[in-house]
This record gives structure tokens, C-alpha cells and sequence, in this order.
């Protein structure tokens, strides 16, 4: 399985005492497209590594249906015995 890392940057916005209140409300609108977008990006990759994963989940879960159907002696409750 392979893991990618994403790496998001937030540009510098700085607003000094003799900006105007426009330019105060285009900066804070910037950084709130900045904060959606990140938003977006991560709920997009953490939905497909939950998708991979459950898809993962359900081949396991098959494979151990197969298993108990094979030996039909493995059940939930029975103890497991060492070999002695």
C-alpha cells in the first residue's frame, strides 16, 4: 500500500494600518477560499484512503468466510488449543 503526503501552504497576507477596510475584507475572503480549499483537499484524500481501507476490510472478510467455509471444525466460540 502506498501513502502519499500532501503539503498545503498558506500564502503570507499582512494588512498594515493604512489599508483601507476593502482591503481588510479582500484579504479576510482570501483566507477563507484558502481555508475551504484545504478543507476540500483533505476531506477528498481522507475519503479515498476510507474507501481503500473498507475495500480492504471487505476482501479480508471475505477471505476469512472462505476459510471458515473450507473447515467447516472452526467456529467463533471454540477455543483456540495449543499443540501439545
Amino acid at each position: 500500500m502506498s501513502t502519499r503526503s500532501l503539503t498545503l501552504t498558506r500564502p503570507e497576507t499582512s494588512v498594515d494600518s493604512s489599508s483601507s477596510l476593502s482591503d481588510v475584507s479582500t484579504a479576510s475572503r482570501g483566507d477563507i477560499r484558502i481555508m475551504q480549499l484545504t478543507k476540500c483537499l483533505y476531506q477528498a484524500d481522507q475519503q479515498a484512503k476510507f474507501l481503500h481501507l473498507q475495500a480492504e476490510v471487505d476482501v479480508l472478510l471475505q477471505q476469512l468466510q472462505t476459510i471458515k467455509q473450507q473447515r467447516p471444525d472452526i467456529t467463533e466460540d471454540a477455543p483456540s488449543q495449543p499443540n501439545t
